[in-house]
């Protein structure tokens, strides 16, 4: 799991310069993702955690997938505090492998909010996938205006539980920071620290 995220770091080149070996790095993202703090991992490791913070971030940029067969995709949202303003995580997961397909923060949740952030779901999905949506209204305009398969729906439980559970570990890691992002963070800082956690999570799955 974690030469596998070494090697694609080292082939896409995310730290031009092995002044720090790129297993360290990783590892040091590893462990924060596992809930030490970017202090506690510098101490252990013998590094600022400000350089652990750079490293994490840094692997956001290996989360974009290549486009792949996803039969039934479902979709949720969660809130978040960043800098005392509400910001929503969307996050789309294949229901079979529990693989994250896309996630996104936005300082919005609308219906154009919605519908953009589906259409990357679709782009990154070979064929027309089954969409799973909750009954928010903001998915209202999405399910009118894309061409998807009857099949897509909305609803409270069901397929959307799996979702939910791989929100649930993101909110506990984010209660680490007292329920809120660290302070002076922004929307765009969120979505790249999700995008870090979700490639740990992919890498696990």
């Amino acid at each position: 799991m974690l030469d596998q995220l070494v090697q694609r770091a080292r082939e896409q080149r995310v730290f031009p310069r092995e002044d720090t070996p790129t297993e360290q790095r990783v590892e040091a993202a590893f462990l924060y993702h596992f809930g030490l703090s970017y202090r506690q991992v510098g101490e252990w490791l013998g590094h600022s955690h400000q350089a652990v913070h750079e490293w994490y971030t840094a692997l956001a940029d290996l989360f974009e997938l290549e486009p792949d067969e996803h039969g039934t995709v479902v979709v949720d949202e969660t809130k978040v505090i960043v800098d005392d303003r509400e910001v929503y995580v969307w996050a789309a997961i294949d229901r079979h492998t529990d693989e994250v397909i896309h996630v996104e923060a936005s300082p919005g949740r609308s219906e154009l909010d919605a519908l953009l952030f589906l259409r990357i779901v679709l782009e990154r999905c070979r064929g027309r996938p089954v969409i799973v949506v909750d009954r928010g209204p903001w998915y209202n305009w999405s399910l009118d205006e894309l061409d998807l398969p009857c099949e897509s729906r909305r609803e409270t439980w069901g397929d959307r539980s799996i979702v939910e559970s791989w929100f649930s570990p993101f909110t506990l890691r984010i209660r680490r920071f007292f329920d809120r992002f660290p302070y002076r963070s922004s929307w765009q800082s969120a979505d790249r620290w999700t995008k870090a956690f979700v490639l740990i999570h992919n890498t696990r799955c």
